[in-house]
């Protein structure tokens, strides 16, 4: 869970030029680490249950973890929009109000607006204000995974491992 959070974090130091091979490692990293934790989390709760009562734990585990999944997009999604709707909004003046709100939803959104008024300018602060907003919301998501990762040590039997009963 650690190596996801930092992960996270190494796409604070991504930028337009980053090279796309380094983007998938990050990610091939990311996806690992997490799916290294998803079965062994699983099993060490699992393992705590009563046999009769394993169906209905799994079932539970797994919609928390789809319902964690739904919330961290949710979240990070959020994030990026707040602060990218801030880091636009200095560089829409004199953008008529329907283009100026099309401009405010997206970098890409914004780079037809710059286009349709042959305001390259405005282009490049629609790419400046996508970096910092992806910058700002992977310190905050790999943030809330570290601490999910002090959650897991915290939580799990001794050793975390499936089987393992607290004593």
């Amino acid at each position: 869970m650690t190596v996801a959070a930092l992960t996270m974090g190494g796409y604070g130091f991504l930028g337009l030029q980053t090279p796309l091979v380094w983007i998938e490692i990050l990610l091939l990293i990311q996806g690992l680490s997490i799916g290294m934790v998803i079965g062994p989390v699983t099993a060490a709760l699992i393992s705590d249950l009563p046999l009769d009562q394993a169906g209905a734990g799994s079932a539970v585990t797994n919609t928390v973890r789809q319902t964690g999944s739904v919330i961290g997009i949710a979240v990070g999604g959020s994030i990026m929009s707040i602060v990218y709707r801030r880091a636009i909004e200095p560089s829409l003046e004199g953008v008529p109000g329907p283009m100026r709100d099309q401009a405010g939803v997206s970098a890409e959104q914004a780079r037809h607006v710059a286009t349709a008024l042959h305001r390259p300018a405005l282009a490049q602060a629609a790419d400046d204000a996508f970096i910092h907003a992806m910058h700002v919301g992977a310190g905050w998501i790999a943030v809330i995974a570290l601490l999910g990762a002090v959650v897991l040590l915290t939580a799990l039997p001794a050793g975390g491992l499936p089987g393992h009963r607290r004593a």
